[in-house]
């Protein structure tokens, strides 16, 4: 039986290339999709992610809008690497589908609630609309069975000096879903960074004739590694390698620590992850949520993995 899943999005080209994987594995199953404000602003983010569902031809899975900003603070914008539009300016035909009706909160909510199942969320973007679905409704704590946090980093941020973009976006609602009582991994910015893809398949999904496997080409080569070896690999997975983390975790280590946000002064949005071996001189990281976190991964096998799923679109 599928592993059925949920994700929450703020679909630019990364998130568009973890959607692609999560329609196309056959041991997936996307109930739906909640958007966030993040790479784009919300209404772009719908429209993003109805596009690359008529690409994958993906029918009867709802999207919601759900947050437009932060909990706190309003918007930043950061998103350049994905263009003004979220997907590197690349065409694709208008979409018909139509967004739910429901808030975003809310199709989470029912669908994980109505699910038969224990639900997988993979978060992939600002918290905001995850910390409001565990806090308005705390009974789905007991209905999923793990949380997938593309977030946060170990050593180093994207957008500050310490602090990684999704929980720079919203440090309060990350803080809020690391410390919810359900199981999570956090899919961290050194993991997020390292997977890519050869140039010689990016070039092949390109020319390819499906509308799925061609997105995930022309993707790839918007995400392109800032390297010496730039010219053999081409896309950086980013996102996508957070859903290859439930489909193949004998490919990842990962390691459980105590962690927390940093809500305050200079380094606001900076996670916080204690790795120190043995006792600990200080009592408060004692009382830190301790959650998984990757620590390596295998990048040869986790871009093949991405590579075989998208091959599949046209089996």
């Amino acid at each position: 039986m599928p592993r059925r899943i949920l994700l929450d999005v703020d679909t630019g080209t990364d998130d568009a290339l973890a959607i692609l994987y999560a329609l196309g594995h056959p041991e997936l199953e996307v109930l739906g999709i909640s958007c966030v404000a993040g790479n784009v602003p919300i209404d772009q983010v719908v429209i993003n992610t109805c596009k690359v569902l008529d690409a994958a031809g993906a029918t009867g899975i709802p999207v919601a809008a759900g947050a437009f900003q932060p909990l706190l603070e309003s918007a930043r914008r950061t998103g350049k690497s994905h263009g003004v539009d979220g997907l590197g300016g690349i065409r694709l035909p208008a979409t018909s589908r139509q967004r739910s009706p429901l808030h975003a909160v809310e199709l989470l909510h029912q669908l994980i609630m109505a699910s038969t199942q224990r639900v997988t969320l993979v978060t992939l973007a600002p918290k905001t609309n995850v910390a409001l679905l565990l806090t308005m409704y705390p009974e789905v704590a007991t209905r999923l069975d793990h949380i997938i946090f593309m977030g946060g980093a170990t050593a180093g941020g994207n957008v500050t000096a310490l602090a990684e973009f999704n929980v720079w976006q919203d440090p309060e609602a990350a803080q809020c879903v690391i410390q919810s009582p359900v199981p999570i991994t956090l899919y961290g910015l050194e993991a997020f960074s390292r997977p890519t893809v050869d140039r010689a398949d990016a070039d092949r999904f390109r020319a390819h004739g499906h509308s799925a496997v061609r997105l995930a080409g022309e993707l790839l080569y918007r995400r392109r590694p800032r390297s010496e070896e730039s010219n053999r690999y081409v896309g950086l997975l980013g996102d996508a390698g957070a859903l290859i983390l439930l489909t193949n975790p004998e490919l990842f280590a990962t390691g459980k620590f105590p962690v927390r946000v940093n809500l305050v002064g200079i380094g606001r949005g900076q996670t916080i992850i204690d790795q120190r071996p043995g006792p600990r001189d200080a009592a408060e990281p004692d009382l830190w949520p301790r959650i998984a976190v990757v620590v390596d991964l295998d990048i040869a096998q986790v871009a093949s993995a991405f590579v075989k799923t998208i091959e599949g679109y046209a089996s």
